[in-house]
């Protein structure tokens, strides 16, 4: 299963996003120390956001869960830093989903899998409007069907599927969008 979330950095966050009441309902004690003791805590605030989105997508997938979503039962941990990039583990239940990040000067881009080693593609757009169109493109190509077999459908859970031909492709992805932002992450194999 794969999830993605990307904030546009453009939109500012609450401003009371320090006080406790505020905090206590997203973040965990030890999520609030790490954004505190960052050299940039507005920014890890939102990674750590990003983080809780993303995993929260592949999770439902990964379930077939019903759109509920409580912030608190997703616990981050970053295990890795290069430079503008993050690798971590979300943990929910007894679940734990890998995590890959990147920030950029204009956004934060995370993605969330089961597997750390799954292959996956993903591709950030400044034009929401052109994310469906740019998933096709590259369900075109990996599937060899023309783009207009394609289309997408919610399950009952809201969860987008992948249709070719009216039939279930059983592909997995995950589409995210933000102010000027939008992505798509997809695995490069069937899950």
């Amino acid at each position: 299963m794969i999830g993605n979330d990307i904030i546009d950095l453009e939109i500012p966050i609450s401003p009371n996003w320090k006080s406790s009441r505020y905090l206590n309902k997203l973040f965990s004690s030890a999520e609030q120390s790490v954004i505190f003791n960052s050299e940039k805590p507005e920014i890890s605030l939102q990674l750590f956001w990003s983080l809780k989105e993303a995993t929260y997508k592949a999770h439902q997938r990964q379930f077939n869960l019903p759109r509920k979503y409580n912030p608190l039962d997703f616990q981050c941990e970053i295990i890795a830093e290069e430079k503008h990039n993050f690798q971590g583990i979300v943990k929910i239940n007894s679940q734990s989903y890998f995590t890959l990040s990147r920030i950029t000067a204009a956004n934060i881009h995370s993605i969330a899998t089961l597997d750390k080693n799954m292959p996956i593609s993903f591709k950030i757009f400044q034009d929401e409007n052109v994310l469906k169109e740019k998933l096709f493109t590259e369900y075109s190509l990996l599937l060899k069907e023309p783009k207009s077999n394609l289309r997408i459908q919610k399950n009952k859970q809201n969860i987008p599927q992948l249709f070719s031909r009216n039939l279930n492709t059983s592909q997995v992805f995950s589409l995210s969008h933000h102010g000027r932002f939008s992505a798509f992450a997809i695995t490069l194999m069937n899950s």
